[in-house]
């Protein structure tokens, strides 16, 4: 029987691989439309900026298979990474490593909840369904809807402040029909 033994990952690594898994992500996110309403939150004068981004390599996905997809996309890329965080924290050669990689599982944890709570309370003030992405201090949320009005992205953008800790310039709302 072959046994094989892994090496500590480099931070540099790992930091390359995060990079890399939140990169496609965001891209999954707003790379299945060929006209995603973007929206930014502007607090200081409660005002909603927009922008229609036309992408041109899109995959034509119905709207309501998007939010699901999106979501098994993020769990299993969630799943993968938890699973070699595991790995580093039963093979770790010390101490700082094992705590490290202790750290960021249970920052994996908090962010799943964070997002799941967000997602239900922006349900709750009756929309149809919506994606939630935290990622460090960032907030990135696609919700279904054909438009959003001024009054919906205060206030979904205080919900995901309030849950987050989130800045409101750290805060991307999107509608997605």
């Amino acid at each position: 029987m072959w046994v094989l033994k892994l090496k500590k990952p480099n931070n540099f690594v790992v930091g390359l691989i995060i990079l890399v898994v939140v990169a496609l992500i965001a891209l999954g996110i707003w790379g299945f439309s060929r006209e995603n309403q973007m929206v930014r939150v502007d607090r200081t004068t409660a005002r909603q900026v927009s922008t229609t981004v036309s992408l041109d390599t899109s995959i034509p996905v119905s709207n309501q298979d998007f939010f699901v997809e999106c979501r098994l996309d993020r769990d299993r890329l969630r799943s993968e990474r938890s699973d070699m965080l595991r790995d580093v924290i039963k093979t770790a050669e010390n101490e700082e490593s094992r705590q490290k990689a202790r750290n960021d599982a249970l920052k994996l944890v908090l962010d799943k909840e964070r997002e799941t709570e967000i997602e239900s309370l922006i349900k709750a003030r009756g929309f149809t369904d919506a994606l939630v992405l935290v990622q460090d201090n960032t907030v990135s949320v696609v919700i279904k809807t054909n438009t959003l009005s001024r009054e919906d992205v205060v206030q979904v953008a205080d919900v995901i402040s309030r849950v987050s800790g989130a800045k409101p310039e750290d805060i991307t709302i999107s509608a997605k029909p």
